[in-house]
């Protein structure tokens, strides 16, 4: 019994560096994903500002008006790109972190 508690205390030791370095992993993702929902617009490549509030189209077909970064009513998506209307380049949008893994 006195083994079974030395080795869970060892193996919670070991494990802590992983399980911290995994959490601040997912804190960064997920920040990166609250701060581009919370402005108004994004910065392209070309230096042109991306609006992200509008009127936006889900790939569903559903139209709505507001923010980019809005879960669809009808099928449950977040929007994963935007595209410049200046130059036509598309931006990967971030993702936000659902505990599946990356």
């Amino acid at each position: 019994m006195k083994w079974r508690v030395v080795a869970d205390i060892l193996l919670f030791v070991l494990a802590s560096p992983l399980l911290l370095a995994a959490f601040l992993y997912r804190s960064w993702k997920h920040a990166q994903f609250l701060s581009l929902a919370t402005k108004p617009s994004l910065e392209c490549e070309c230096g042109r500002q991306i609006s992200l509030v509008g009127m936006w189209r889900c790939s569903c077909g559903f139209t709505y008006r507001g923010h980019l970064m809005r879960i669809c009513p009808v099928c449950g998506r977040l929007p994963s790109m935007v595209r410049c209307y200046g130059c036509g380049v598309t931006t990967k949008l971030p993702e936000p972190y659902h505990g599946t893994g990356d």
